[in-house]
């Protein structure tokens, strides 16, 4: 059962609010906007701040609400890794879909895992899937990476396992494969060192995001070669993916469309696994916003 705890006064056109999950877990969210709701719900290294520009594109037809997930602004920490379970995250999305009365989740990456998940459990629901990731038909080798990701989290050695799950996931520009490791773990180690100044409304620090990294991973890991239980999902499903991305996402959403025929899919063109974020993270919320518009219902 979930309360809303506390609501504060608009800032950047964004209305903050407090929400408890079902375990006690103060949970941040933003709304904005007018209409059916949306609950947004970021991926890795990502914040609700990070999906404010397509919230506003969306804020004429649909009521959008961003998730600040664990770990985030005024949102409660992760547990400890080894008592994690991605099923509190679930809980957090229903205690935000509960207060605000939402018909849609978006979910973005692996928020878009979460979003799936949500969408079983709640088949009333519509989810928008982008770029789920899910590691199909050995689309990705985990195995590649995780054996000395794993130990570098162990370790507490942020700058290593940001590079590690950086390269093993194929995140980030092309040419960073080519520079050495230790080059990049000190520039990672210095970006994080000079973590200051002001947040955008609904932002998080480069410290918070780096921390989620492991957690996220943890949703990766445990719901890889897993896609065919996403065949029973029953409500309205929409699959955006963008043409720019890594081959084992654009898999997944192919994947997605085969087990369910009937879901609605888009490509955004022109960008890749940014394509939800804000134009100065490489994003194309308009262009997302009008491929959620031709396929969600506005009234």
């Amino acid at each position: 059962m979930s309360r809303t705890v506390s609501t504060a006064r608009p800032a950047g056109g964004l209305t903050a609010h407090l929400v408890s999950s079902e375990d006690g877990t103060p949970i941040e969210y933003f709304s904005t906007g007018t209409g059916p709701g949306h609950v947004v719900v970021h991926g890795t290294m990502q914040s609700a701040a990070s999906q404010s520009e397509l919230a506003e594109a969306l804020g004429d037809t649909f009521t959008v609400h961003l998730i600040n997930r664990r770990g985030r602004g005024r949102s409660g920490p992760y547990p400890a890794l080894s008592a994690y379970d991605p099923a509190s995250e679930l809980a957090d999305i229903e205690a935000v879909v509960a207060a605000t009365g939402a018909t849609t989740v978006l979910g973005i990456s692996s928020g878009a895992i979460l979003a799936a998940e949500v969408g079983l459990r709640h088949p009333e629901l519509a989810v928008v899937l982008f770029e789920p990731a899910l590691v199909a038909d050995g689309s990705l080798d985990l195995e590649g990476f995780l054996p000395r990701f794993d130990p570098e989290v162990a370790r507490g050695d942020v700058g290593a396992y940001m590079v590690t799950a950086l390269l093993g996931t194929q995140m980030g520009p092309g040419f960073l494969r080519f520079f050495p490791r230790r080059m990049l773990e000190s520039s990672t180690r210095k970006m994080i060192a000079k973590d200051a100044g002001t947040l955008p409304v609904g932002g998080a620090s480069m410290t918070e995001l780096a921390a989620g990294v492991p957690y996220d991973m943890r949703i990766v890991a445990e719901h890889a070669d897993d896609i065919e239980r996403y065949r029973a999902l029953r409500g309205t499903v929409v699959l955006i993916g963008a043409a720019k991305s890594p081959g084992y996402l654009r898999h997944a959403v192919e994947r997605l469309h085969q087990l369910l025929p009937g879901a609605a899919t888009a490509t955004i063109d022109g960008a890749g696994h940014s394509a939800t974020q804000n134009a100065a993270d490489r994003g194309k919320p308009q262009a997302v916003a009008a491929a959620l518009r031709a396929h969600l219902p506005v009234r």
